[in-house]
């Protein structure tokens, strides 16, 4: 999300109708604001005008006064938001990246203002690695190519490096603040006893009837340390994670940035506050990635890459008590299959090699699987819809281990069952997504419910959906393929290899 809310507090001045300062747009854009907070839960359609209405406000102010900071950095925060809010976006005509796009150039014109703000620095990063993480979330439908790789892999290595410079100003700051306050920590120790009593006459009669305006600024904690170098081991994680990665120079500035910015940095600021867990998840993520990124580019044999797996797994196993740490290692052991499947030709290997492998796949699908249904037991649990659409992709990975050349002899013999447990989890996830109203999961759990059925000769559903919407179920299925979800003859079926 976003860093910092840029509010200002005022007195009980009535407001002027029409803006025609600064602050009077600054004021009314955060009215407009505060009324979009009010509505988020309970109407997202009311909600989302009064967001548009202070970005509208804002915008306004800027046109008249484009060096006023505050009124570019609310402006451009507001923007970031309203894309990171699923219930906002729906209510909204113009496509994600558009958004971005724009959130983007207004996050630059703040920066531009005043490039030392780490603020600013914060958010325009993360602004540049939602961009990057569209292609893999599915935002688009543009087929992930090289092109979008290199153009993701820019965007992600831009944000690390607004990262860096904004830890390195958080860590100034961060210091001096430290400095400061021991110093009047000392000071109030030697002169408790001569501290005068403020004059009656000081108080209110004072300030006298002007608008007093005030900037509500944060102080930089070791909690802000570990939002920003958390931060960064996520965007390398993303990195890691493009499927289509090749340079192994990039791989090495990334262990090399890693190692400079964020090892040390994460354990030591993390330490003993309550965002451990979530810093030493982000960790763990990375270090997973890190392997399989090597392992896909051929720097690691498989051996070495599954022993590195399972050490990484065991240093982190604290970790595999919440929600989100059974899903982060589920997705790595299907980052494992995935790999293996794209790199190793069995038709190439040795039979007792091919069996050892296969087994080792299984091992790992069926450890996934039952992580997910772990976390989706947990009353703390989110994104239930996802976690069951996940449930579902494990038995049909596991199932497609019993087709030749695999031939995986437990997936053949149960491989009836696994279907049928693959649709219940598809239906499941639908289910549940729409009741949360979240129709972008239900849609795709759709489709994979009816590739079930396919596989089965049951072509009914995936046609009806094709016929309803061509466009996005292709793009699904496509997805579903590069995943190994879907066996050949099932596309073939439908004109679709």
């Amino acid at each position: 999300m976003p860093r910092q809310k840029h509010f200002f507090k005022t007195s009980k001045k009535q407001k002027p109708q029409v803006p025609s300062t600064a602050d009077d747009f600054f004021v009314a854009g955060v009215d407009f604001e505060e009324a979009g907070e009010k509505w988020r839960a309970g109407d997202a359609a009311k909600s989302c005008r009064f967001f548009v209405r202070a970005i509208e406000t804002y915008d306004g102010g800027l046109h008249r006064f484009p060096r006023s900071f505050d009124l570019a950095y609310n402006k451009a925060r507001i923007q970031y938001d309203l894309c990171q809010q699923p219930k906002l976006l729906q209510q909204l005509p113009t496509p994600l990246v558009d958004l971005l796009q724009l959130s983007l150039e207004s996050h630059r014109w703040a920066l531009s203002l005043e490039p030392a703000n780490a603020d600013v620095l914060f958010n325009t990063a993360q602004v540049l690695t939602s961009l990057a993480e569209l292609p893999s979330e599915g935002a688009t439908t543009t087929r992930i190519t090289t092109a979008n790789i290199e153009e993701a892999l820019q965007l992600l290595q831009e944000a690390l490096e607004m990262f860096q410079r904004c830890l390195v100003l958080q860590e100034s700051q961060f210091v001096q603040a430290e400095a400061e306050a021991e110093m009047i920590a000392m000071s109030l120790a030697s002169d408790q006893d001569n501290v005068p009593l403020p004059s009656s006459s000081s108080s209110v009669s004072d300030i006298s009837t002007q608008e007093q305006w005030a900037s509500i600024l944060e102080p930089v904690t070791k909690s802000t340390l570990v939002d920003t170098v958390t931060a960064m081991t996520e965007t390398l994680t993303d990195a890691c994670n493009l499927g289509l990665l090749q340079d192994l120079s990039l791989l090495s500035w990334m262990e090399a940035f890693y190692k400079d910015n964020v090892d040390k940095k994460l354990a030591m600021y993390a330490e003993n506050s309550t965002k451990q867990p979530e810093a030493f998840l982000a960790r763990f993520n990375f270090l997973c990635a890190y392997s399989d990124a090597n392992f896909r580019i051929g720097r690691l044999d498989l051996p070495t890459y599954e022993r590195e797996l399972e050490n990484t797994f065991v240093m982190n196993s604290d970790l595999f008590t919440s929600p989100q740490g059974l899903c982060d290692m589920a997705d790595a052991m299907l980052a494992f299959n995935s790999s293996v499947r794209a790199r190793i030709n069995y038709v190439d290997l040795q039979s007792s090699d091919a069996a050892r492998l296969s087994q080792v796949q299984w091992k790992h699908l069926s450890t996934a699987l039952a992580n997910l249904k772990s976390a989706s037991t947990l009353p703390e649990v989110q994104n239930l819809p996802k976690i069951h659409n996940r449930r579902g992709d494990c038995e049909l990975l596991r199932y497609r281990l019993g087709e030749a050349p695999v031939s995986y002899q437990p997936a053949q013999s149960n491989a009836v069952m696994l279907l049928a447990n693959a649709a219940t989890y598809y239906r499941g996830a639908a289910g549940v997504a729409k009741a949360e109203g979240v129709e972008r999961e239900e849609f795709e759990s759709r489709v994979k419910e009816a590739v079930v059925s396919s596989i089965t000769r049951d072509d009914s559903k995936l046609s009806e959906l094709l016929t309803g919407g061509r466009g996005r179920v292709i793009s699904i299925l496509e997805d579903a393929r590069d995943e190994g979800l879907i066996p050949s003859q099932v596309l073939q079926r439908f004109g679709l290899v």
